[in-house]
């Protein structure tokens, strides 16, 4: 089981380049990659996510990237430069405007800086195996947590099992005291025990209290819920919807038994509390 949230760091360097790659990831409903890329970067922006999406499959990832050539590439194009101040000093004649020789020059460097116009093979491959090495790095850091969030939920299933176990134990005692109240309302009517309407309010109150189905499924959830803590992989979403479950079988039974709704509220807190944390598991 893996946490949605992790930070992984890479770095790869070439001939001509040198790439650092840093991920940070968050909870979310599905994959999110948010890409921080240079203009010149974007035609890799289809390989960066595929190769996410081979490490990751929920969660809100963001990339950083920082690509540094390391060859001399002149700043800006000389050409461009002397046509770009050439052009200026011409407006600032038409305008009658007079410029410092600095001005004019800081105005031509600023539109004459030559930009990467596209990622060659040599840096796509180095982006990508820097890219491999930051995911490599985010799924341990992803386990790592994910491991601390199974910990933390296996006991929060171990209190529910607890005060379940109590519940089985208390319906028992309520529907003892349910039964006599049923009889000493009989008494006082002298009406026998195996009287019609004895028995049929009894049955009906006895059904009407029986909270065994309840507790079966409770169990049954209880108990997939950590076989998926278990599992490698996407769980994040079963998990969510057996939490949902659990919450749905308490509430009836509190609503069945309102005398145990001390237990059923132990129970629905510590259910919040493993929604809570289920949020951030991939």
């Amino acid at each position: 089981m893996r946490s949605m949230t992790g930070f992984g760091k890479g770095e790869a360097e070439s001939e001509n380049w040198r790439v650092t790659v840093m991920l940070r990831s968050l909870n979310g409903k599905g994959l999110d990659v948010s890409l921080r890329l240079p203009p010149y970067l974007l035609p890799l922006e289809k390989d960066i996510k595929d190769l996410i999406k081979k490490f990751v499959k929920r969660g809100t990832v963001t990339v950083f990237l920082d690509v540094e050539s390391k060859q001399v590439r002149p700043p800006v194009d000389p050409e461009k430069l002397k046509a770009t101040v050439e052009l200026l000093k011409s407006l600032t004649r038409e305008l009658g405007l007079s410029p410092t020789d600095d001005k004019l020059l800081d105005y031509a460097w600023r539109y004459s800086e030559k930009a990467q116009t596209e990622p060659d093979e040599e840096l796509k491959q180095t982006l990508l195996k820097a890219l491999e090495q930051a995911l490599r790095e985010l799924v341990e850091s992803r386990k790592r947590e994910g491991e601390a969030l199974k910990q933390d939920l296996l006991e929060r299933v171990e209190r529910i099992e607890r005060i379940l176990a109590k519940i089985e134990q208390e319906k028992d005692r309520v529907a003892e005291k349910i039964k006599q109240k049923v009889l000493e309302r009989a008494r006082a009517l002298n009406l026998p025990e195996e009287h019609p309407t004895v028995i049929n309010e009894l049955l009906f109150l006895l059904e009407k209290y029986d909270v065994n189905e309840e507790i079966t499924r409770l169990k049954t959830h209880l108990s997939r819920f950590r076989q998926l803590l278990e599992q490698e992989g996407e769980v994040g979403k079963k998990l969510e919807f057996l939490a949902q479950e659990m919450h749905r079988e308490i509430t009836t039974l509190g609503n069945k038994i309102p005398e145990l709704s001390e237990f059923v509220v132990e129970i629905k807190s510590e259910i919040d509390k493993i929604k809570q944390q289920v949020a951030n598991v991939e």
